[in-house]
């Protein structure tokens, strides 16, 4: 597995301009959007600061390829990959942990609490990331992202669900495990939450050529009928 990866602000005016176009094309837009973004994620270092770039990309892109007929619905379904692209990123995390963990003597409750709790983020930033977005999009766009963000924080969001789901599963897989030693040192901290950030992102790579070879797959199906 890979640990190279590139930095994400050199593809992210790319990455805007890819979801334009496949909102634009109105096409699978759902699952397009999902690819896209599971493969912008994977090729960086999956940790919250990068995902929320990525996320307001994504959101941007969006809102500039929703216009003409069934504008609204456009974006919805661009939004709703989005939501399916960040439920990918945490079930790679939770590889990422369930790998680091089979080495207990370097990772530790307090590093499974830290990975737990960037977790727990993720909808948060997901909701607001749509409000931010809103803020500067044309009265359509705003409207509908902001409709949007009301219902997610009240029925709650695909990635939210799986969060819980997650955080509930490692809590009971590991939380009686690991030692309760807390790691020496802020620097060895880092370097631990570094490591499965990038684990993580190796993980959301092998989910991207999987759908990749699906996408393939249907295609040439397709053309053969």
């Amino acid at each position: 597995m890979s640990t190279v990866k590139s930095d994400t602000s050199h593809h992210c005016d790319n990455l805007e301009g890819s979801i334009k176009e496949a909102v634009e094309a109105d096409k699978d837009i759902r699952e397009t959007v999902r690819c896209i973004t599971l493969k912008a994620l994977s090729e960086g270092k999956l940790d919250l600061n990068e995902i929320t770039q990525i996320a307001g990309r994504v959101v941007k892109g969006a809102g500039l390829g929703a216009h003409g007929r069934n504008s609204q619905d456009k974006l919805v379904k661009a939004v709703a990959g989005l939501d399916d692209a960040l439920c990918s990123a945490a079930e790679a995390s939770k590889l990422a942990v369930e790998e680091a963990s089979s080495h207990a003597n370097t990772f530790s409750k307090q590093d499974l609490q830290r990975t737990l709790n960037d977790l727990s983020e993720l909808e948060v930033m997901f909701l607001d990331t749509l409000k931010d977005v809103a803020k500067v999009a044309n009265e359509a766009v705003s409207g509908t992202l902001n409709d949007l963000a009301r219902h997610g924080r009240v029925s709650g969001t695909e990635v939210g669900q799986k969060v819980t789901e997650i955080s509930t599963l490692l809590n009971q897989q590991f939380s009686e495990r690991l030692s309760d030693t807390v790691t020496a040192g802020v620097d060895s901290a880092a370097k631990i939450t570094s490591n499965l950030a990038y684990a993580a992102a190796g993980f959301l790579d092998a989910f991207a050529q999987k759908m990749d070879e699906k996408s393939a797959s249907n295609s040439s199906q397709n053309k053969s009928k």
